[in-house]
């Protein structure tokens, strides 16, 4: 019989991706707040993240993954009862937003060395690229059932998105207080061994390297639709079709969830097909071709084709966590995905600010200026794809890789 820790975890990463406020958090902030003062808000968010990453992965890396997995839950719960029960003030915002930066941090890395961890310490190691693959299906289709909720209930009132978001979080934080240390107790290495350059020099390793500077890549390809997608649903006036704003962008934030679903449970199947080289680039090219054509049309049909953003990523974070780990000693695993989190999360906010250079006063509510920013981000995208295929990615595709 598998441990509570394999019987769990999936149940646990579906309750905790039930962000049931993300298709409508812009519109909520803007309700309460001055758009200038949104933006400070998103800026503290991502600062927050960006300084966390690291530390939350050395954290794991010593304290351990339990630990840190009940501490990112916590953190989460803590969040969204500042956001769906405080009366709206930008000060309780802040703290709020400083609690969501904490749990995304604790969370990322350390989610997928716990489960590796786990499988490995029952010699099922060689199934996590299927098992991966049918977690990151489950966390869609219940991420899509709980945005699909929020963005209805948020036609009624924009905060009852985190309060369904904290409904779904504290049954996982029980979870986590279940869970058990996976393996052997961490190593507790001495400092000289643990720091940051250790942790970079498994960059020298061409496979790594190549998935590091794709998955930088995907990740500023995949927000940008993210980022920006609410106010061009905004600039559509779908008013004028007796339709609300807010259940629109849960319709379309849950659909391109479900349809994540699907990708992803087959994902491990499809790389064994056609290898995952090519299954990236296919990622890379669907990004690029979304963020073109929401460049080139305003039209509820074009906004449509936002439910097939989350695509790319369904087809590759499981082939490529299940290629990273085992290359990845346990002792600095969590700290390398932070590492990788962190790069992607720093070229995404570069990128933020350059298109936003172009921005008047703040105010995204012209076409021409929405416009310039999709078609910018697929200019940027496709040299940065481009270069790509010049990176040497190695001995990358042999199956059952071992450690470096």
């Amino acid at each position: 019989m598998e441990s509570f820790n394999l019987r769990y975890y999936p149940i646990y990463r579906s309750l905790v991706s039930m962000m049931a406020w993300l298709p409508v958090f812009f519109l909520y902030f803007n309700s309460h707040l001055e758009i200038k003062d949104v933006i400070v808000l998103e800026s503290i968010y991502y600062v927050s993240v960006v300084v966390l990453e690291v530390p939350s992965g050395y954290f794991s890396d010593y304290f351990g993954r339990r630990l840190t997995l009940i501490l990112s839950t916590l953190f989460f719960a803590i969040a969204y009862a500042i956001f769906g029960f405080v009366d709206p003030d930008f000060g309780l915002f802040v703290i709020a937003q400083l609690f969501l930066a904490g749990g995304m941090s604790f969370m990322s890395g350390t989610n997928t060395s716990f489960y590796y961890e786990s499988l490995q310490a029952e010699g099922l190691d060689s199934t996590f690229a299927d098992r991966e693959a049918h977690v990151q299906s489950l966390q869609q289709y219940a991420g899509g059932v709980a945005v699909l909720l929020g963005g209805i209930l948020g036609a009624w009132h924009l905060n009852l998105g985190y309060v369904v978001s904290l409904i779904c979080v504290l049954p996982a934080l029980v979870i986590c207080l279940k869970f058990k240390e996976p393996g052997p107790e961490v190593d507790h290495l001495e400092s000289a061994e643990k720091d940051v350059i250790n942790v970079v020099r498994y960059l020298k390793f061409p496979e790594l390297r190549w998935i590091f500077i794709f998955s930088i890549i995907l990740f500023i390809l995949t927000h940008i639709p993210y980022e920006f997608y609410q106010p061009y649903l905004e600039l559509l006036d779908l008013k004028q079709f007796s339709l609300n704003t807010a259940i629109v962008s849960g319709v379309l934030f849950a659909s391109g969830r479900f349809l994540g679903a699907m990708t992803a449970a087959r994902s491990a199947r499809w790389v064994r097909l056609y290898g995952l080289k090519r299954i990236c680039l296919i990622a890379l090219g669907l990004q690029l071709s979304l963020i073109t054509v929401l460049g080139l049309f305003l039209h509820p049909v074009i906004a449509g084709l936002l439910l097939i953003r989350g695509i790319s990523m369904a087809l590759t974070t499981a082939p490529l966590n299940a290629e990273i780990a085992p290359r990845i000693a346990k002792s600095r695993r969590a700290s390398y995905f932070s590492m990788q989190s962190l790069a992607g999360r720093l070229a995404y906010a570069s990128c933020l600010y350059l298109l936003s250079i172009p921005v008047v006063d703040g105010v995204l509510n012209d076409w021409p200026t929405v416009s310039m920013i999709f078609l910018a981000s697929a200019g940027l995208g496709l040299i940065l794809s481009f270069f790509l295929l010049f990176v040497k990615s190695g001995n990358l595709f042999v199956k059952n890789a071992t450690n470096s």
